[in-house]
């Protein structure tokens, strides 16, 4: 048995941002005391500035294995924490995985010093490299790994998950956790602090946005319906969870799924509340669709538009419907869904105008919210391929100060710069200041008391 700890880190300026629970650590919590090791998860959030909680844990704790699940904007934390890591245990072996490390393993080997990267999902990978050390076995040809092999980092891809491996699955290892600091941070649904739990149902997304990262891969792997039903209950009558948030990439992709989780949900678990933060494709839902959702407790949805504009929807390979998705906001909104959209101002090739057009949709639109951001040429991903093609300084992709989703500046778009900063002060005050919106979010906002943490964190953006 190995004492293995499991680091996320946290984004500066974590104080305007929002968390959720590690549910790419919990799976593997899991996986990794059912080949009958002791994991231990250490959440930066409460110590991302100083990390002295950090510390205190791999002295006092002394774990025989470390890894990091790390997003880019992670990444000069974890410059911090392997120097922590490094000083105290010298020779500790160190993997990285995530969505960051996924797409740069070589990264991550020469300049962050990690020892191994796991690639994609790591719930049998991670137990299988465990193994191999322990019994001193090559490691260098594990699939979908990434280690330094005579002077040089070997790659090693593998394949994804299958739907059976995916429902052999133990359920994440909720009681690695510190629930009450989730119930005290604002979550991905931005909605409020209360005690909720994250749950992913399906893995994987068969569009090819430019934008979006590969992590869990194109192909779409769903969990039963009884398997999901199955955790929810216990969340909900063996931990009291009353609040869950559905992170799926695309949660309504299997229609028939779909309708089973949502009608289990309703006859099975009683009085509960969904969100659904971002999983949710607006031009595959019908109208009477949002009706089940409200039934089985659905309180907020979050829709992503992007732009209005049919000729980028086709260069990002979004493709959406947007007369069909108009419908399934208002129709979600109807049924007294939260609804919000996210939009993009700022793609390649962008006009002024068309990116006019898209803040005026989302004005005109009956969504209750609406978020405005940047594109962000995230590494890795086709949209960064073509960034590097526009940008002077190329550079920029991998400098994790600018690739801040909530705040970046690059300018991709054909607009000016005066062009871009004027788009935005259009959305600001066409939508975020409109009046009749504010007194809508008003009446219409889950957790009333949390709109002045809102208001703030709004003022915040738009100063940036």
């Amino acid at each position: 048995m190995s004492k293995i700890l499991l680091i996320k880190p946290r984004l500066f300026g974590l104080e305007w941002s929002s968390i959720t629970q590690p549910m790419g650590l919990m799976y593997i919590g899991a996986t990794l005391k059912r080949a009958g090791h002791e994991p231990k998860i250490h959440d930066c959030c409460s110590d991302y500035k100083n990390l002295n909680i950090l510390r205190r844990t791999i002295t006092d704790w002394k774990p025989d294995f470390i890894g990091i699940s790390i997003i880019i904007t992670e990444l000069e934390n974890t410059k911090n924490i392997m120097k922590i890591i490094r000083e105290i245990l010298l020779d500790i072996p160190v993997t990285f995985g995530g969505p960051w490390p996924s797409a740069n393993p070589e990264e991550a080997i020469n300049k962050f010093g990690a020892d191994f990267v796991v690639i994609g999902e790591g719930e049998l990978v991670f137990p299988e490299l465990i193994n191999a050390i322990n019994k001193g076995l090559p490691t260098e040809s594990i699939p979908e790994t990434a280690s330094m092999v005579n002077g040089r980092v070997k790659i090693n891809h593998g394949r994804q998950l299958t739907e059976e491996e995916l429902n052999s699955l133990p359920f994440p290892a909720w009681e690695l956790l510190d629930h009450k600091l989730y119930a005290k941070t604002p979550s991905a649904a931005i909605v409020g602090c209360r005690p909720y739990m994250t749950i992913v149902t399906s893995r994987g997304c068969p569009y090819r946005c430019a934008y979006c990262h590969q992590t869990m891969g194109k192909t779409f792997r769903k969990r039963s319906t009884q398997s999901v039903l199955a955790e929810m209950e216990e969340l909900r009558f063996n931990y009291g969870f009353k609040e869950f948030e559905i992170t799926d990439d695309c949660f309504n992709l299997d229609r028939k799924r779909m309708y089973g989780i949502l009608t289990g949900i309703r006859e099975r678990l009683g009085d509960v509340k969904l969100h659904f933060p971002n999983g949710l494709r607006a031009d595959m839902l019908e109208p009477e669709d949002m009706a089940l959702f409200k039934q089985a407790g659905t309180v907020s949805a979050r829709f992503a538009i992007e732009t209005s504009s049919p000729r980028l929807q086709k260069m990002i390979h979004k493709n959406l419907n947007i007369n069909k998705a108009v419908c399934a906001i208002n129709a979600s909104v109807k049924e007294g869904i939260y609804s919000t959209g996210f939009f993009m101002i700022g793609f390649p090739t962008e006009t002024y105008k068309e990116a006019c057009d898209t803040v005026d949709f989302a004005a005109r639109s009956s969504l209750h919210h609406a978020i405005f951001h940047n594109p962000t040429p995230f590494p890795g991903t086709e949209l960064a391929e073509i960034a590097k093609d526009i940008l002077k300084n190329k550079n920029y992709i991998f400098d994790p100060q600018i690739m801040n989703y909530q705040a970046s500046v690059l300018n991709i778009s054909a607009m000016t710069d005066s062009e871009l900063h004027r788009v935005f002060r259009r959305a600001i005050w066409r939508f975020n200041l409109n009046p009749k919106i504010i007194l809508g979010l008003i009446i219409h906002h889950p957790k009333i008391l949390s709109l002045p943490r809102y208001a703030f964190g709004t003022l915040m953006r738009i100063l940036l």
